[in-house]
């Protein structure tokens, strides 16, 4: 997945969600947080491990409880707080298709991925549908130097003018009615 894709998707579903635009598209960078760990040297590695937003999960919920209790006054915007972690959690889970993803950094550096697909083989007079789904594991190593990564990609580009066709339509029937 490139960077594009990965915060286009996240967005999209958002917004059928019923997230605020504003906030769907201000909380875009959060889901491309996890691939700066290519600046340190170990793609797929120390950003995208699952512990991180548990971490936070665990913080906010310890946040909210003290609101709860009246030991904390400030005001915490919930529903950004649960799309911030959406956006996070959806890079995780775009990267697990190619893999390999080491999830369970730092107690492994086994990455682990997902191949799945469609085989559909017309050699008969019908055609028969085979779906398949295998889980794929790789010890990574870090030093792991990435090249070429791909910001955008026809797909995302496309994707993306996509969703902002459909964000310009809604809201132009919006201010008609």
């Amino acid at each position: 997945m490139d960077l594009l894709f990965h915060m286009v998707i996240p967005v999209m579903l958002a917004l059928i969600a019923g997230a605020d635009r504003r906030w769907a598209l201000m909380l875009a960078p959060i889901a491309v947080i996890p691939d700066l760990d290519v600046l340190l040297v170990a793609h797929r590695v120390y950003l995208h491990t699952v512990f991180i937003p548990i971490t936070m999960a665990i913080l906010c919920l310890f946040l909210f409880s003290l609101k709860h209790r009246a030991f904390l006054r400030l005001a915490l915007p919930r529903r950004e707080i649960l799309f911030a972690s959406f956006y996070y959690l959806s890079h995780l889970l775009l990267d697990l298709c190619p893999g390999p993803v080491a999830v369970f950094w730092p107690l492994t550096s086994v990455g682990y991925g997902l191949n799945i697909g469609i085989i559909v083989n017309q050699q008969s007079v019908i055609p028969t549908v085979e779906p398949y789904i295998r889980v794929v594991t790789k010890q990574i190593q870090i030093p792991n130097v990435v090249t070429n990564v791909a910001a955008a990609t026809p797909e995302s580009i496309v994707t993306a003018i996509l969703l902002l066709a459909v964000m310009f339509l809604t809201q132009h029937k919006k201010s008609n009615q």
